[in-house]
């Protein structure tokens, strides 16, 4: 008989079966929906990164490294897997549209961090490539060309200068939407590329990727210990390839410098036969001209000396040729004989032709002494341009000589200042994507510490309410059951199975509905940064499974047997007879009469029924006080921590970025710096910047130490506490700490703390002030408490710049200006931070979305219940309304009048509670490097009212329809 009641009870109140349903599967699912998020996350991301074997160690060096290298650490014990890639940062574009956008390039692996094809092909030529799928499908089939901009290193990295995108791929190096900063173009890196080992011009790998043997779930215990047990190896292993690298590469630079030298030696020494032989060459020359020269002098002079002769003895010719005429002619004309005479001049005339013919010699010798002259003349000509070409060719052989001797001094120098390798070993912690992952899962595993235990408590209030007014309402039936004879214990049974049954179908319900629901949402809000191209895997831990049933169980048997108890301890008889009705009171409006006469009869009727049934008016405020303050808390996360990059950047960090120098900036490096770059930004300041650590206590934290004068400081970095005061810059001797370090270590302004640098040097400052902060950790002193503090003065090797605008464009504009200086190390841009941290917290939209559904979903079933439970108590009273002429609106005004008035005052409440709420959750999510402020914004608080009313108001619609079927013959019922 108990059985066929109950189920007919069950028929007959199904809305109230229902409610208790559907309150306790949204407690339930929402508890295990948000538990089993993070499980959830972790799981799928440690099965994509186990699936694409991300690396547990990158190693690094600054000279290189190499397949031995690599091979070395594969022979590790602990390591499965070494390989070695190249990576590079290249200038690129397409279609001839020249960018300065850049790509990172990175060789394809096999064994570790293994690429996903999306789409596409995987490359099989030197000129082809895949790219980051978040670049997009539509750039297969098209070109990549290395830009001409890049330098003359990069661009022979590569055997082809332009490549054909055949694929877009994922990889699990980048884990979410970052890509990483450079130093080329606006200092971004836009996307990924992966291409064949061999497409690289190289025998020297930038990293060397390594996946030990061992797996452990990611961010576990056992993964960091293990982790931490195996870095001292990695770090061993890799300096002692660092050494043997710096050793090859110091033997291949000597070997090829003693190369140049023999070199050097075998020219110089064939430079100095060759100039001496040319030299022999040319002297040798030089005498034989002299000899020749003197040669002809000699010769003319024989011939001067001739021509005399043979000129004066034809003149003693002619001169006795004219005697013999004269003697010819005396002969003739005395008649004498003149044979003797004639044959005389015969023999004086031959003498003559003799002479004629030696002149004409001296002549021709004469000729021929002119031509050796010239020939000689030229000789000397030809010898003197000979010596001057010699002479060039000598100084021209000299300067070569000079400039090899000078390449081969550099060259030995250049081996004397070969730096022996610097050498890191990475973790994954590295890695921003899976370095933000656990941060990012953690606000979630942070906000169900809370919310959850919110919703079981309202929930356990609604089905207390929903079980102490059925057995009120059961009473006279109780009291027949037990004057039938049924004992307590079947009797309660029945309420049990009314409540237990509800709880557990709600509650299989929800475990089931809430683990799946809830990771898939977060999971697909999270997609905006993280993509894994991964299923997500559903974790359902059995302990949270059965605490979560267990609960609800508890709560329904609980909510059954404190009002039954109550009930069963009366006999029968007083059970079957109704309740006497409670004393009528006069409530305090009543006694305020200029304000109660103003009320209309039927607010007076309200007022009273408010205020008069005190348990349903705080079961009314309470539920609803709790559906508010929980769509509070869920738009206040939004608030708190969706903006929290823009508080820091708008209130407290004031510049626009950060530059890291190579070297230490000194007074006159900082005057020549400023005087260099004037006109490329606002204002600088030069200060201290380096990781330290924190001691207080047994505890040790990391922090970044900034030290700098305090002149101008305020510019750049506003100190102020919560409230909004300016903190004074702390003195020497004295620190001001960030608002978190305070927290942590329970430090208030005058006590002590101890400060250690990267050398273990260590020494202690006074707070002097604790200043509100919310990205890193900060410690702000003096340059003169640093000195005091660790022995030597601070070194400057950063600055703090302010750009002439503050626009994206200018600041990255200003910052890539700076980066091209010799001096710049690298830049740090809070914008590029801004964007970072922005695109972050968009996935918390998906959390905040599930809450405020969630809440509403709360809100609607507390408002329906209740309501449903009140209209149930009140059918007489509103049938009898009807009866009177009421008609169907003043009959739902009668009824929710009540409703919208306890939504107003429970919204107010709710208002306080949401903001006690949200504080306790900010407190409860702990993200390391992060403090979040409990902030919420008036539009916040307006919606959170808006919406409670609005399910209010969805409430009385529902129930609209149960006030018209009311009938009003129940009016004419008799109460027994």
């Amino acid at each position: 008989m108990l059985k066929k009641s109950t189920l007919r009870e069950i028929r007959s109140s199904l809305g109230r079966y229902l409610a208790i349903l559907a309150i306790v599967m949204l407690g339930v699912g929402f508890f295990c929906g948000l538990k089993s998020t993070k499980p959830a996350m972790l799981a799928t991301a440690n099965q994509y990164l186990k699936d694409n074997k991300l690396y547990d160690f990158q190693l690094q060096s600054t000279l290189g490294l190499t397949e031995k290298d690599a091979e070395a650490v594969a022979r590790q014990d602990d390591v499965e897997a070494a390989e070695g890639s190249v990576r590079e940062d290249v200038l690129f574009h397409y279609d001839g549209q020249e960018s300065d956008k850049v790509l990172r390039f990175h060789s394809i692996t096999s064994k570790v961090n293994t690429i996903h094809l999306m789409k596409g092909r995987l490359p099989k030529a030197k000129d082809e490539c895949v790219v980051d799928y978040y670049l997009g499908n539509n750039l297969i089939g098209k070109n990549i060309v290395i830009s001409s901009r890049n330098s003359k290193r990069t661009r022979d990295l590569f055997y082809q200068k332009e490549l054909k995108v055949v694929g877009t791929v994922t990889s699990p190096v980048y884990l979410n939407f970052e890509r990483g900063t450079t130093s080329l173009g606006d200092g971004k890196v836009s996307g990924f590329v992966y291409m064949n080992r061999d497409a690289f011009d190289t025998d020297v790998f930038t990293q060397i990727d390594v996946k030990l043997k061992k797996t452990y779930p990611i961010y576990s215990k056992k993964y960091k210990n293990y982790i931490d047990a195996t870095a001292s190896g990695m770090e061993d292993t890799l300096e002692n390839r660092a050494e043997i690298r710096y050793k090859e590469i110091v033997a291949k630079a000597t070997r090829k410098w003693e190369k140049n030298k023999a070199k050097y030696k075998k020219n110089y020494n064939d430079f100095l036969k060759e100039k001496a032989d040319t030299q022999q060459k040319l002297r040798d020359s030089r005498q034989k001209l002299t000899n020749n020269k003197a040669k002809l002098q000699k010769k003319s002079k024989e011939l001067k000396s001739k021509e005399k002769s043979l000129k004066s003895n034809l003149k003693k010719v002619d001169s006795g040729i004219r005697q013999v005429d004269g003697a010819i002619k005396q002969s003739q004309a005395a008649g004498a004989p003149v044979d003797r005479l004639l044959a005389q001049k015969q023999q004086l005339q031959n003498q003559k032709g003799k002479i004629r013919d030696g002149l004409l010699l001296v002549n021709k010798g004469k000729g021929q002494i002119k031509k050796g002259n010239q020939e000689i003349k030229k000789g000397f000509e030809k010898y003197n341009k000979a010596v001057a070409t010699a002479d060039k060719e000598f100084r021209e052989a000299e300067e070569k000589l000079a400039d090899a001797k000078v390449k081969l001094d550099d060259g030995k120098k250049k081996i004397s200042d070969i730096k022996k390798a610097d050498t890191y070993v990475l973790d994954r912690n590295t890695n921003t994507g899976y370095a933000c992952f656990e941060s990012d899962s953690s606000i979630v595993d942070g906000i169900c510490k809370v919310f959850p235990i919110f919703f079981f408590l309202v929930a356990a209030l609604v089905c207390m309410t929903t079980m102490t007014r059925m057995v009120d309402a059961q009473r006279t039936e109780i009291g027949v059951l037990k004057a039938l004879g049924y004992s307590n214990s079947s009797i309660i049974g029945k309420y049990l199975f009314y409540s237990c049954s509800a709880s557990l179908i709600g509650a299989v319900v929800g475990l089931f509905a809430g683990a799946y629901i809830f990771p898939k949402v977060i999971w697909k809000g999270y997609g905006m940064m993280y993509d894994f191209n991964a299923h997500l895997q559903y974790v359902l831990s059995p302990k949270l499974s059965v605490a979560a049933v267990g609960v609800s169980l508890l709560c329904a048997v609980s909510a059954t047997l404190l009002p039954c108890l109550g009930d069963f301890r009366e006999v029968p008889a007083q059970l079957i007879r109704p309740r006497a009705p409670k004393n009528g009171k006069r409530i305090l409006l009543e006694r305020i009469g200029f304000l109660w006469n103003r009320f209309s009869f039927l607010q007076k009727v309200t007022f009273r029924n408010i205020f008069r049934y005190k348990k349903r008016f705080l079961m009314m405020v309470i539920g609803i006080s709790g559906c508010t303050a929980l769509l509070v808390a869920g738009l206040g996360i939004r608030d708190s921590i969706q903006n929290v990059v823009n508080f820091q950047f708008d209130e407290i960090q004031k510049y626009d970025y950060d530059v890291i120098f190579d070297k230490n900036m000194t007074a006159e490096k900082q005057k020549a710096f400023r005087k260099d770059t004037a006109g490329d930004y606002k204002d600088i300041l030069f200060v201290h910047k380096n990781s330290a650590d924190i001691l207080h206590g047994d505890q040790v934290k990391s922090i970044t130490l900034i030290a700098s004068e305090s002149n101008g400081f305020r510019q750049f970095v506003d100190l102020h506490n919560h409230a909004g005061k300016a903190i004074s810059y702390p003195k020497t001797g004295q620190a001001v700490i960030c608002k978190k370090l305070a927290r942590t270590y329970n430090l208030s302004v005058g006590d002590e703390i101890t400060l250690r640098d990267e050398d273990c040097l260590q020494g202690k400052v006074k707070v002097s002030g604790i200043c509100e902060n919310y990205i890193y950790n900060y410690v702000y002193i003096t340059p003169e408490t640093y000195r005091d503090l660790f022995g030597t003065a601070a070194s400057v090797k950063s600055a703090m710049v302010r750009s002439a605008s503050g626009s994206n464009k200018s600041v990255h504009q200003s910052a890539t200006k700076l980066l091209k200086r010799d001096e710049v190390a690298a830049v740090s841009i809070n914008m590029d931070m801004r964007d970072r941290v922005n695109n972050m917290m968009k996935s918390l939209n998906a959390i905040v979305l599930v809450v405020i559904l969630s809440a509403g979903a709360l809100a609607f079933i507390v408002l329906y219940n209740l309501t449903n439970i009140n209209i149930t108590e009140r059918i007489r009273e509103i049938a009898t309304i009807k009866v009177l002429g009421f008609r169907k609106g003043e009959t739902a005004a009668y009824v929710f009048r009540e409703n919208i008035f306890l939504t107003g005052i429970s919204a107010l409440l709710g208002l306080g509670l949401g903001r006690i709420l949200l504080g306790f959750i900010i407190s409860q999510i702990n993200v390391d490097l992060i403090s979040f402020d409990t902030r919420i914004t008036g539009f916040s608080y307006a919606l959170a009212v808006i919406l409670t009313f609005v399910f209010a108001f969805i409430v009385s619609i529902a129930m609209s329809r149960r006030l018209e079927n009311i009938s009003m013959t129940e009016s004419l019922k008799s109460i027994e």
